[in-house]
């Protein structure tokens, strides 16, 4: 396992960071990175006291203040529990309890707290010492949607994060880290999910240099006024990106060099118009459970439809068409929640839920989906029971079925006719509590019952 703390401290005066602050470009080098860890570990001890094993909750959206506390946390041996801001205040507040969280603190530039925190002496010449013995110590939490509707916290050793350094790069830099300190990244995907974290720690202990994504709503503009290599986004993003590309041309992207997803499948048009345009493109497999890539993929000619070539030292087995995973950075367990550690975590394997199969070259392909989550482009797991659960609260709701078409969520219900204006009511009632990506876009209805499996389920 490597010293995180140190490879950032080694890297000295080159540029770690970039963002925007009051519409001024502001500049961090990785000894202030270093530095102002160091000294937010100091303030959060004259905050909280001692937070070794102390479980943190953490909420807000990326800037460089969470990258700064986000790192403290860990160097001071708490558990770090990165909470979906996207989420209702109801699935918050549940996270939080069900977590234990002991402290929760608000990432938000009004909170006077986080500049207590993030405040440090410039003349002091701060050292770290990282505990590189306990590698097996719970870590983090972070909580993905699961099939029965209720999140699921994914536990994360120390190993997990530092064992070995990611590769979130183009495939030109991969092996090589020569190039390491001329390559521009873009952190998009938000800090809370995994794909946020290990872009950070890959970007971080190659030390690149990264912008920050502060607002996603200012992607574009943000765009057109800086240069970037290399981004991580997710295929939402991406076709998001092909308007822009078709009205301004790479240059409205930032000159951008390289894009790369994970997190849903990829349509093989749009990966081959940003070729077309001069764009390449690589793809990431992997999921919260096993924190990270465990296959990449850079071919775009005769290996496109692949999730890529095994990476991480993975051991990657189909199991009853099932994709299996086990490698260095596959989770510890659910939290609290022996029973779906038990169905997902097997033998050492992560059964991700993925059918597939791995070709004679060694590349994974997948071919549908075992369990009944929904993935959108965006990156976002939405539990399927969650939204028929709250569907059956409604009296006039006989039966339902709720999946996914064209990136939208749609929700098939059985019920009398004269109940149907009084559901689509509800639904529409329903949406406005939900976050944008669980809401419901169409209600089809139909007058007979579903077809069922021979145990009484309804046939998905």
């Amino acid at each position: 396992m490597y010293d995180f703390f140190e490879a950032v401290k080694s890297y000295g005066e080159r540029i770690a960071y970039r963002y925007f602050k009051d519409d001024s470009l502001q500049e961090v080098t990785y000894l202030r990175y270093y530095n102002q860890i160091c000294g937010c570990l100091e303030n959060l001890k004259t905050e909280y006291g001692d937070i070794r094993g102390k479980h943190v909750a953490i909420i807000g959206n990326n800037s460089y203040e969470y990258l700064v506390i986000l790192a403290a946390l860990i160097l001071g041996q708490a558990v770090v529990i990165p909470i979906n801001t996207r989420e209702s205040q109801e699935v918050i507040d549940g996270i939080i309890e069900d977590s234990d969280a002991d402290i929760v603190i608000k990432i938000a530039m009004d909170n006077p707290l986080i500049d207590r925190l993030c405040a440090y002496k410039e003349s002091t010449a701060y050292t770290h010492e990282m505990d590189l013995e306990d590698v097996d110590r719970l870590a983090m939490i972070i909580y993905t949607s699961g099939t029965t509707g209720k999140p699921k916290g994914v536990m994360l050793s120390l190993k997990n994060l530092f064992d070995r350094k990611r590769n979130i790069l183009p495939k030109e830099y991969v092996s090589d880290e020569s190039k390491d300190d001329v390559l521009a990244t873009y952190l998009v995907f938000p800090l809370y999910h995994a794909a946020g974290l290990c872009s950070w720690l890959s970007w971080c202990n190659r030390g690149c240099l990264t912008y920050i994504n502060q607002d996603i709503g200012n992607m574009l503009n943000e765009l057109k006024l800086i240069q970037i290599d290399f981004a991580f986004v997710s295929p939402a993003t991406m076709k998001l990106w092909k308007k822009r590309l078709k009205r301004g041309g790479v240059t409205s992207l930032g000159g951008i060099k390289t894009v790369g997803t994970t997190g849903a499948p990829m349509d093989k048009e749009l990966i081959d118009f940003f070729v077309e345009n001069g764009i390449d493109y690589c793809q990431f497999y992997g999921m919260t459970e096993t924190f990270g890539d465990v296959t990449y993929n850079s071919n775009v000619t005769d290996k496109v439809a692949s999730v890529g070539h095994i990476v991480n030292d993975a051991d990657i087995r189909i199991i009853d068409d099932e994709i299996c995973v086990s490698s260095w950075n596959c989770m510890m367990g659910y939290y609290n929640n022996p029973n779906e550690t038990k169905e997902t975590l097997i033998d050492g394997f992560v059964h991700t839920g993925d059918l597939g199969y791995i070709d004679e070259d060694g590349y994974v392909y997948i071919t549908g989906r075992k369990k009944n989550l929904i993935i959108l482009s965006g990156g976002e797991n939405v539990s399927p029971e969650e939204l028929e659960n709250l569907l059956y609260k409604n009296d006039g709701v006989k039966e339902c079925k709720v999946f996914q078409r064209d990136d939208k969520i749609i929700a098939a219900v059985f019920a009398k006719p004269e109940n149907e204006e009084t559901i689509r009511q509800y639904v529409s009632d329903l949406n406005k509590g939900l976050p944008i990506f669980k809401r419901i876009h169409v209600v089809e209805f139909q007058d007979k019952e579903f077809e069922k499996t021979a145990s009484g389920k309804i046939r998905r």
